[in-house]
């Protein structure tokens, strides 16, 4: 008898422990998303602080200076993705133009990238800030977007195809209510097809940013902004 007493009292215990399990809440698992989330990103930066010391200590500029442009070599459409994007190349000719005269030529071509190209480390810092054109004549000013990366052997660093995919993600994006709202001032024939949209749909327009730019689609690269040698903000070139 106090074999099965102890046996039933251990089936409820389980089947408490069962049904505790299987109520978590929505909330308390986002809150362990969250949780892991500050303590991941609490890592990152104590390695980053850690790195910062050490140059300290070894004389080594903080800040370096980064890059006036980046992929300027890069023939893409940002309408495409990101696999046909070529790199620009210049090769020279030598061909006889007379008995005792030669000539030069430069011809320009492209070719696609190679794998090596494509994950080389085109920027070395964590984080970089891109400024978009949204508009076909650039009427309402780029907009904003900072990404982060921890690649580069954990020292950070964006790589050439990453970069170019948060710029195709970017404008593959449907505007946001904000962008709509000062896209309908606007002057071009994109304008009118989202005044049209707008009219029709009202908050619930969808507009990609990419259909939004029309033929300005042709990267050109990524420019340092002006000012400080040593800053992460880039402007997106495209014609």
């Amino acid at each position: 008898f106090i074999d099965i007493f102890f046996f039933s009292r251990f089936l409820q215990t389980v089947t408490q422990v069962s049904c505790s399990n299987a109520t978590t809440s929505p909330a308390e698992l986002n809150h362990e998303e969250r949780r892991m989330k500050v303590k991941i990103a609490k890592d990152q930066v104590r390695k980053r602080r850690n790195r910062r010391m050490q140059a300290r200590m070894c004389e080594t500029p903080i800040r370096p200076i980064t890059p006036c442009t980046l992929l300027d070599s890069i023939r893409w459409s940002i309408s495409e993705p990101t696999s046909t994007a070529c790199v620009y190349t210049e090769t020279s000719t030598v061909h006889e133009a007379s008995d005792d005269a030669t000539e030069s030529s430069f011809v320009n071509s492209s070719r696609p990238l190679t794998e090596s190209e494509k994950t080389e480390v085109a920027f070395g810092g964590h984080f970089l800030t891109i400024l978009f054109p949204v508009d076909r004549f650039s009427e309402t000013g780029p907009r904003s977007r900072t990404f982060i990366s921890h690649e580069g052997g954990g020292g950070g660093g964006f790589t050439r195809l990453r970069i170019l995919d948060h710029v195709h993600s970017f404008y593959q994006e449907d505007m946001s209510p904000e962008e709509i709202e000062m896209g309908i001032q606007t002057d071009s024939r994109h304008a009118d097809r989202l005044r049209a949209a707008y009219e029709t749909a009202g908050p619930a327009t969808r507009f990609r940013r990419v259909d939004f730019v029309g033929s300005r689609k042709c990267f050109e690269m990524l420019k340092r902004v002006p000012g400080d040698n040593e800053c992460n903000v880039y402007e997106l070139l495209i014609r």
